[in-house]
């Protein structure tokens, strides 16, 4: 399930659709083949009017529709959808995506407070705590959390005394 920021702006994501009778990646589809609904928590569904993207690369435009790669994607579209499909007043949205003799995966989206961008740094930091290179001083009891290239600091862990015999570990 993907997880956006509510009056999220220019939100475009992925679909995938499959062959009904063969289970295949189904290929060549266009913006003309294609219906697409949006159903945001407690209301009616909400059809989104599509429109031909020029590639995969393109500007975002509402209702925009493109095979992403024929070949090295097989299956896999880009699907362009309205801004008010993320408006404040909802907790979620379903994407659903249909065409004849198509199977398409709907999209689940949970629409949140938090912006999508601060829950990837979130998880890139404990990645980066994991695997990556951390520097420790041992007089002065500081940690620090290097980037993937070994050398930018991502944050630094300084521990203090928070009384009543605890360590507190503060992030900087």
């Amino acid at each position: 399930m993907l997880q956006i920021a509510k009056d999220s702006q220019d939100v475009s994501v992925e679909v995938y659709g499959a062959n009904a009778l063969t289970g295949l990646a189904e290929t060549g589809l266009t913006s003309s083949d294609v219906a697409v609904h949006y159903v945001r928590a407690r209301a009616a569904a909400a059809a989104v009017s599509l429109s031909a993207l020029g590639s995969a690369d393109a500007a975002h435009a509402d209702g925009g529709f493109v095979e992403i790669d024929a070949v090295n994607a097989a299956g896999w579209y880009r699907l362009d959808l309205p801004d008010a499909a993320f408006a404040t007043g909802a907790d979620g949205v379903i994407v659903i995506a249909k065409a004849s003799g198509v199977l398409f995966t709907p999209v689940r989206v949970q629409l949140g407070a938090v912006a999508s961008g601060a829950l990837g740094d979130e998880v890139h930091l404990c990645k980066a705590a994991l695997v990556n290179k951390r520097v420790h001083t041992v007089s002065t009891g500081v940690d620090e959390i290097k980037d993937d290239d070994g050398t930018t600091t991502l944050v630094t862990m300084t521990p203090q005394d928070g009384g009543d015999d605890v360590i507190e570990v503060v992030p900087s």
